[in-house]
């Protein structure tokens, strides 16, 4: 039978698990029940070096998390800071362009006019066309806006959407970024070196945490060891005793 957390009384004895909001419980169950089944408590004193045990390979699990969601989000926005300096608007993303511009004309031409002219002045706009670029860049001024936010926010949501398309390992992504790369005489790894530059110290921080953990994780692996030796020896010597009293009582009983 699985054991689990709550089957040995977690809440009474031994308080709430260890378990973060946005953690999965099951999960740590899951952990729990496989170190009870490897281990065998025979009484509470177990039960202690399993929470113990339990709790510090989760810390563990959740420094390591830490470690690595730091290292990709850095990775991803130095990714997407070189992304936004090196995608050319034709053909990168002269398609964004066209569709940012599009939602904001829908909300801005007269209101004889559909939204089908609104993708029409837009593409006449993303191919350059004089009319189209002064009658846009009247609208925009008209709203406060500028063609080159319009511009900006394009290329800035394509970068994004490259950038995580490219951790994805999606085949298309990779190629393209890894040519841009390429012919910027740089690679991913310089840029992940770079971006980590300012959190070296934070990353030895989480290290020294997670070895601090693992060596008060396996402190308490060693007592559950010397326990189960302490134990084997008693019963070995428990069951000496038996057979010398049995050997004994043989001996003293007469032969008839």
């Amino acid at each position: 039978m699985k054991t689990s957390s709550k089957m040995l009384g977690w809440h009474g004895l031994f308080g709430a698990p260890p378990v973060f909001a946005g953690e999965d419980a099951g999960i740590y169950d899951e952990l729990f029940g496989r170190a009870c089944a490897a281990v065998k408590p025979v009484d509470v004193i177990d039960e202690m070096l399993i929470v113990d045990v339990v709790s510090w390979e989760w810390e563990i699990l959740r420094l390591r998390r830490a470690k690595r969601d730091l290292i990709q989000r850095e990775t991803r926005e130095a990714l997407e800071r070189f992304l936004v300096e090196h995608l050319y608007y034709d053909p990168h993303y002269k398609k964004y362009f066209e569709d940012d511009l599009t939602e904001i004309l829908q909300d801005n031409l007269s209101e004889n006019q559909s939204d089908d002219d609104a993708a029409a002045l837009a593409a006449a706009c993303s191919r350059n066309e004089p009319d189209a670029d002064q009658k846009v860049n009247e609208i925009l001024a008209r709203i406060g806006n500028h063609m080159d936010n319009v511009v900006n926010g394009a290329r800035a949501r394509k970068a994004e959407d490259l950038a995580n398309e490219y951790h994805q390992g999606k085949r298309a992504a990779v190629k393209l970024v890894d040519g841009l790369l390429a012919a910027a005489g740089t690679s991913i790894d310089s840029l992940i070196s770079k971006a980590l530059t300012y959190h070296l110290e934070y990353i030895e921080r989480i290290d020294r945490l997670i070895t601090l953990a693992e060596n008060r994780r396996d402190a308490s692996l060693r007592e559950i060891d010397r326990r189960r030796a302490v134990l084997g020896e008693r019963l070995r010597k428990s069951l000496h005793e038996v057979e010398g009293n049995q050997i004994e009582l043989i001996g003293s009983t007469p032969v008839e």
